[in-house]
């Protein structure tokens, strides 16, 4: 994979993280936007490895667990690993 486009399908998933935001911080408005970005990196490895939607819905909950969020929203983290896995492989999964 070239480094540009290595680089576009990080910034594709970062845009989607601002949308799951599960510390309800509102990246950009209340909180730095580049809240979330750094949890990109590994997401775009797992999904370039492979991953179902199944597994990275799992890490998406993970991370939610980890950051102690007080929301838990399955349907939310479900729908997110979706569209990163669809952004991520250009086809509806």
């Amino acid at each position: 994979m070239q480094k540009k486009e290595a680089m576009a399908r990080i910034h594709a998933v970062q845009e989607i993280l601002r949308r799951w935001d599960p510390m309800d911080l509102a990246p950009g408005k209340f909180a730095p936007k580049d809240e979330y970005d750094d949890y990109a990196y590994p997401i775009v490895s797992l999904v370039s490895q492979g991953c179902s939607v199944e597994q990275l819905f799992e890490y998406l909950r993970s991370l939610r667990i980890d950051m102690e969020t007080m929301r838990d929203n399955i349907q939310n983290d479900k729908n997110i690993a979706r569209e990163i896995i669809t952004a991520l492989h250009g086809k509806e999964v």
